[in-house]
């Protein structure tokens, strides 16, 4: 038998065992001995990707999707650290990517030796578990391994879940089991999933002195049970909003809120503050509310997790209840008074007004807003939505009432970082047959080209460019577009357009600049039985002055 081999063959057998499915892997040569044990092991799907800062992406878009761990496998050195952006996101958005590092031995470490870092514990501070394989792995030491990666795998998939990385030494020679037959060695699983039940109690509170509830829901991946809420928000006594990527945004009875929010004045604001503040998911997108919670605490604020876990966005120290939500909505439901209450009925009036008003602003010119707003009428029922970081985000969380309930909606919150915005999509689009559809900025496009190089692009990717030729989001908040440094620096302008590059990939292209263009073109851009780009180009000082105009709406 080839210990050495055999030996890695352990780290295989060890996480299908425990639920392995997928896995990435990168090229390289220090990790060709993973590189045939994942490919040999037919029972793990195994796709290759060159970018390693794109392969991890797609990685985490796989695992947001599957709800399961997923494997990024590359090779020592400088593409390790190629992995760290999508470990961050993962860390932060609790998602179980498994990353798996084949190393040079440590007597090689600081000697000089080509692609030899500090690989063990690189990512440490972003991790749920750090591991390391035996060195001399030429003896049988297939229960240390078996022990390691059992350990390994479970860090990732707790119930507060997040990125966890095993670092594999390896010795040349690499390539002594090219020719043999691999053998997978099989473990007695002995460790049964505890199974807990859960039980809770509302705690005790007044509904005569705190009259205002607001039911908020935070970032959450994929459909969850939501029908008690459905419930609660249509008796129209609490308030119930939704951050745009909660998906939870079918059960709001305040849709257009965070354009309201933003319009109130300071005195109004104050007026939104609720008594009792009910939360789920994770964080929200929204800065004005977050400002606005951290200098005016709710009398009162509840958080319900799963697995008991929050990051206290508001500094407000909540009292955690620890339920599954549609559990806990079910009993509140049987509490909460069942009429309408006046801090709901003063929103939705209030909501009425921005409505109308920010329906005149967007029609003024063709700008990216409107452009945003038609592309999301436009697309069909029970797609997968995936948004890139930056204004793209901003504008459909503005235009929430024109979002369609049958939508999952995706983005990278957890770092809100413009990397790996197309490679996460193309991840999920990847593992699942549904029509994915990413709507980015040109810089966040560019950004992350090499997801569409790719062997066997999905037939159900879908792509929308906003390109105004910079970064426009600088010219509109406050702070940067002030600045003497704008331009080149922040917005970074450019004359780029992503013709050539779809002609390179060779996927479908359509570019716009109109209204009337658009129209005509879209559902051509959606018919095609092909990954597709629309590129949308539009002139950022129009964009400006609409989303300026939109800012400053009075109610």
């Amino acid at each position: 038998m080839n210990f050495y081999q055999t030996n890695i063959n352990c780290i295989i057998s060890t996480l299908y065992q425990n639920g392995l499915r997928h896995a990435i892997i990168c090229p390289g040569s220090r990790n060709a001995p993973l590189i045939m044990a994942f490919s040999r092991f037919k029972k793990i799907k195994c796709t290759s990707i060159v970018d390693e800062r794109s392969a991890a992406f797609v990685a985490l878009g796989m695992a947001k999707q599957l709800k399961e761990p997923v494997a990024i496998i590359c090779t020592s050195g400088s593409a390790v650290v190629n992995l760290y952006p999508a470990v961050t996101e993962a860390y932060y958005m609790q998602i179980p990517l498994l990353v798996i590092t084949a190393d040079r031995p440590s007597e090689l470490i600081d000697r000089w030796d080509g692609q030899m870092i500090r690989q063990f514990d690189v990512f440490k501070s972003h991790t749920k578990g750090s591991f390391q394989t035996p060195e001399n792995i030429s003896i049988n030491c297939f229960e240390d391994i078996h022990l390691i990666t059992s350990k390994f795998y479970k860090s990732a998939n707790t119930a507060n879940k997040g990125p966890a990385h095993l670092n594999v030494p390896l010795k040349e020679p690499l390539y002594t089991a090219v020719l043999e037959e691999f053998e997978y060695p099989v473990f007695i699983q002995t460790e049964k999933t505890a199974i807990f039940e859960s039980s809770f109690e509302l705690p005790k509170f007044n509904f005569e002195t705190n009259t205002k509830v607001l039911i908020l829901c935070g970032a959450n991946e994929g459909k969850i049970e939501h029908s008690n809420l459905e419930v609660i928000s249509n008796n129209k006594y609490a308030m119930v909003i939704a951050d745009v990527i909660s998906n939870c945004h079918s059960v709001q009875n305040i849709e257009n809120w965070e354009g309201v929010l933003l319009n109130l004045n300071e005195a109004q604001r104050k007026e939104f503050v609720p008594d009792l503040l009910i939360t789920t998911g994770k964080m929200v997108l929204n800065k004005t509310l977050k400002t606005l919670f951290r200098n005016n605490k709710p009398r009162h604020h509840w958080h319900i997790s799963d697995n008991g876990f929050f990051a206290d966005m508001f500094f407000n120290n909540p009292q955690i209840i620890v339920a599954n939500k549609d559990s806990f909505f079910s009993k509140l439901s049987q509490i909460l008074p069942q009429e309408e209450s006046h801090y709901y009925s003063k929103l939705k009036n209030l909501a009425l007004v921005q409505l109308n008003k920010s329906h005149e602003v967007l029609n003024q010119n063709f700008n990216e807003f409107l452009a945003v707003k038609k592309v999301l009428e436009t697309l069909p029922e029970n797609i997968i939505l995936h948004l890139a970081n930056s204004m793209t985000l901003r504008y459909v969380a503005y235009l929430c009432n024109v979002l369609k309930n049958t939508w999952q909606i995706n983005c990278n919150r957890g770092v809100s970082g413009i990397d790996g915005c197309t490679s996460t999509a193309l991840g999920a689009a990847l593992v699942n047959t549904q029509l994915h559809v990413l709507i980015t900025g040109d810089i966040a496009f560019f950004y992350d080209i090499n997801a569409l190089w790719q062997q066997n692009l999905p037939t159900n990717f879908k792509i929308v460019i906003l390109n105004n030729f910079g970064g426009n989001i600088f010219k509109i908040i406050e702070g940067p577009s002030q600045m003497s440094e704008l331009n080149p620096f922040l917005e970074t302008p450019h004359s780029q357009n992503a013709e050539l590059l779809a002609q390179h990939f060779k996927v479908g292209y359509f570019k716009v600049s109109t209204l009337e263009t658009l129209d005509k073109t879209i559902n051509q851009w959606l018919s095609l039985n092909d990954t597709a780009i629309l590129e949308i180009q539009t002139d950022s000082t129009i964009n400006t002055k609409i989303f300026n105009q939109y800012k400053n709406i009075t109610l």
